[in-house]
């Protein structure tokens, strides 16, 4: 009935030219309605308000969403950053070594590992000049020689394999000896009479002798010396210089240059049966 009469007031069917009992009325009405202009605003605003905080946390939620993405890019880019940098690293220190040779070499990459012989393969082969009997190195020391060939890869030999021996020499005092792999991470000094100087921690290069390996390629570090002076003989162990397990670029030696120093690299003997 109230709303009734407001609306009828509002649409002009009760007019000013009524009765002042009328005019009482509708004073009245008002004074009754007028409190619902200002509420009815706001009990619409206090029931929208949930449904806004609701579409606010999800576009939070999306906003969070998408920043996570963001951040796990870039930090999968910066893993990828920082390979690369490691990897020009390891590609520098090749380059500065290759600088301090005589020789001319080969950039060569890992493809392959084989535990038993203790061997590596490389993804350059005869196309590229590479021959059976070449030496491979990385920027640290000596890693191998090549033992086998096709038109696209090659074999190495690992210093470590018990069947690879090497003519070192003590870079201190030039003391000679051969080193030989112990099948496992190491290498063995053969027949070292006890009477040699060679102490732990003395570093061992190639010695040039045979033909087989450039002279001066660091070789190892000897780890321990057991020497009884019953024995003709002391057991010294060496720990190979070159990163046997860890490197993916290295350097196969091609050939010394014809300048008339150092030693030339000669062919391979046959392997014995």
């Amino acid at each position: 009935m109230l709303a009734a009469l407001v609306a009828l007031s509002c649409a002009g069917v009760l007019t000013d030219a009524n009765t002042q009992l009328l005019r009482e009325v509708r004073a009245v009405l008002w004074t009754v309605a007028s409190p619902l202009h200002f509420v009815g605003p706001r009990l619409r605003s206090v029931a929208a308000a949930p449904l806004d905080l609701v579409r606010e946390r999800a576009a939070l939620r999306r906003e969070i969403t998408t920043l996570n993405q963001e951040v796990l890019r870039l930090r999968g880019a910066l893993l990828r950053h920082d390979a690369v940098l490691s990897e020009n690293a390891r590609l520098r220190e090749l380059s500065e070594s290759r600088q301090r040779t005589r020789e001319d070499m080969l950039v060569a990459g890992l493809v392959m590992v084989t535990a038993s012989p203790r061997a590596i393969t490389l993804d350059k082969g005869q196309l590229h000049d590479v021959r059976r009997g070449q030496a491979v190195i990385d920027s640290a020391g000596l890693l191998g020689q090549v033992v086998e060939t096709s038109a696209l890869t090659s074999r190495v030999l690992l210093i470590t394999d018990a069947s690879h021996s090497v003519p070192v020499q003590v870079l201190r005092n030039a003391a000679r000896a051969i080193a030989v792999g112990d099948g496992r991470q190491g290498l063995l000094l053969k027949d070292v009479p006890t009477t040699l100087d060679i102490r732990e921690g003395d570093r061992l290069v190639t010695s040039g002798l045979g033909g087989r390996f450039p002279i001066g390629y660091p070789v190892g570090e000897v780890a321990t010396v057991v020497s009884d002076p019953a024995d003709l003989f002391a057991i010294i162990t060496a720990k190979p210089s070159g990163a046997l397990d860890r490197a993916r670029q290295m350097l196969v030696v091609l050939a010394l240059r014809n300048d008339g120093d150092g030693p030339v690299l000669g062919p391979l003997p046959e392997e014995s049966g």
